[in-house]
């Protein structure tokens, strides 16, 4: 397979997830604050920010942290290399670079969602519900990536979509997990406090109280996982289930481990290494992280320092991406 053509699949894979996790995000933090009267104004626009590595840029163009500039970067801002518009864009780009490549139904459905996302702009997500803006994107994600697995024909296109796809998921799950930390920090629990002094007993805003239980429900709800680990653990939400569910259950689709497992499988197949060694540094630095996933346990991550692991589980994504980069599809 042409590199070109393995980079097309690989960023196809990762712009569609990346639109659809990114949908997931704001969908799910903007209703947080409106279902909660606990949380009321208290909510904080810098955690999505946190979430997307995004901060540095959103305040170089000046934007102010509310719900208006917050959407528009996020969702239409074409400027913005993460944003919902840039990534359908760009997966539609890479789409018709490689139609011979992927399945016309796959190619109906990147061209189908960028022409239906030109009929929203911010008055009209403004102006109605943004649940059905959100709601149009996740669809269309869902859509594409059951079409996909439908399709298209098992082999190595199907194998770097497969990698940009999963590779993305970790990613994005690891970020959201560590926008929680980031809420519990003594700064804005002090914020959370003066905001909540109205209401109900001192332990609102405390780590178990009614806010941080929400608030790890919405963390569960924007990877789609929140009725999945409900018939994992009958005993409730805590931090710890929370963690030990989306970085560490072997079965469910969005966990870190599930999503780094697919990864290292997909590129052994493509490499056609059927030994323990990994044959290049892509295979190598996967299956690191794959190894140690299957060692840990949620208690002992906590133990140890979630955001510390959260932020070296972003990075080594990172360096997987990359080391897939060098490996096969620079060109």
């Amino acid at each position: 397979m042409l590199s070109r053509h393995a980079d097309a699949s690989f960023w196809i894979g990762r712009y569609v997830e990346r639109a659809e996790a990114t949908a997931r995000m704001i969908d799910v933090h903007y209703h947080f604050g409106l279902e909660s009267p606990l949380v009321g104004e208290a909510m904080r626009w810098s955690s999505i920010l946190a979430i997307s590595g995004q901060e540095e840029l959103y305040h170089e163009k000046g934007y102010e942290e509310d719900e208006r500039s917050i959407l528009y970067f996020f969702a239409f801002d074409l400027e913005n290399p993460s944003s919902i518009a840039t990534c359908i864009r760009l997966a539609r780009e890479n789409g018709r670079s490689i139609r011979d490549q992927i399945s016309s139904e796959m190619w109906k459905c990147l061209n189908r969602m960028y022409l239906q996302y030109q009929d929203w702009d911010l008055e009209r997500v403004l102006s109605g519900s943004p649940f059905a803006f959100f709601e149009t994107v996740k669809e269309g994600s869902q859509l594409f990536q059951g079409v996909a697995n439908r399709t298209l024909m098992m082999g190595e296109a199907r194998d770097f979509h497969d990698v940009g796809r999963f590779l993305e998921r970790a990613d994005q799950t690891a970020r959201i997990l560590d926008v929680k930390y980031h809420d519990l920090l003594p700064d804005f629990a002090d914020h959370m406090a003066k905001h909540l002094a109205p209401y109900a007993t001192s332990e609102a805003g405390s780590v178990g109280g009614p806010v941080d239980v929400h608030g790890w429900i919405a963390v569960l709800k924007s990877v789609g996982a929140f009725e999945a680990f409900r018939k994992t653990f009958h005993q409730g939400v805590t931090p710890s289930r929370v963690t030990q569910f989306l970085l560490l259950n072997p079965q469910f689709p969005a966990s870190v481990r599930h999503s780094v497992g697919r990864v290292d499988t997909c590129l052994r197949r493509i490499s056609g290494n059927r030994d323990v060694a990994p044959v290049n540094e892509a295979e190598r630095q996967v299956g690191r992280l794959y190894n140690e996933l299957n060692y840990m346990r949620g208690e002992d991550i906590i133990t140890a320092g979630l955001h510390e692991f959260l932020e070296d589980v972003q990075d080594r994504c990172n360096k997987i991406g990359d080391a897939i980069y060098r490996t096969y599809l620079r060109f």
